[in-house]
């Protein structure tokens, strides 16, 4: 199928953890923490989401509005920094980046073309609300693991 010349609407970064059995799942969720007040104040940045599968694998999402935004957050220093950390927590950390070429959504069966980051867009406010409530249900949960 041809999409014919299309313009990236989004980048999509999704990325996956795999835990250390020794890591410091407080200190992780502080640095998690502060990179996510570090990208959410970044020009271009739209969201981030994390999700856990019931199998427990764990991806996030963080959606920017051009390569050139996530270029700048890949090479921001406190994000770069963190990357020498990452040893101490994740046994393996992935990363896969994507261009959006084709947006659109379904409402009442009805099919529309539409840009979406309208629909993505956080502010830093929301952003650290959203890794505040996931560092407390993993918290929750690995209490509940005792």
């Amino acid at each position: 199928m041809t999409w014919g010349h299309w313009e990236a609407k989004m980048v999509l970064t999704v990325f996956g953890t795999t835990f250390r059995k020794d890591a410091d799942f407080e200190r992780e969720a502080h640095l998690s923490r502060r990179m996510a007040e570090v990208a959410s104040r970044m020009p271009g940045f739209i969201s981030y989401k994390s999700y856990v599968a019931p199998d427990g694998d764990e991806i996030g999402i963080i959606r920017f509005e051009s390569r050139e935004a996530l270029k700048a957050w890949r090479d921001n220093p406190a994000h770069r920094g963190a990357w020498g950390e990452a040893p101490n927590f994740y046994h393996e950390f992935w990363v896969q980046n994507c261009e959006v070429f084709d947006d659109y959504v379904w409402t009442d069966g009805v099919h529309v073309d539409r840009d979406q980051r309208d629909r993505f867009q956080m502010t830093p406010e929301q952003v650290l609300g959203a890794v505040d409530a996931e560092a407390a249900m993993a918290s929750a949960n690995a209490d509940g693991a005792r």
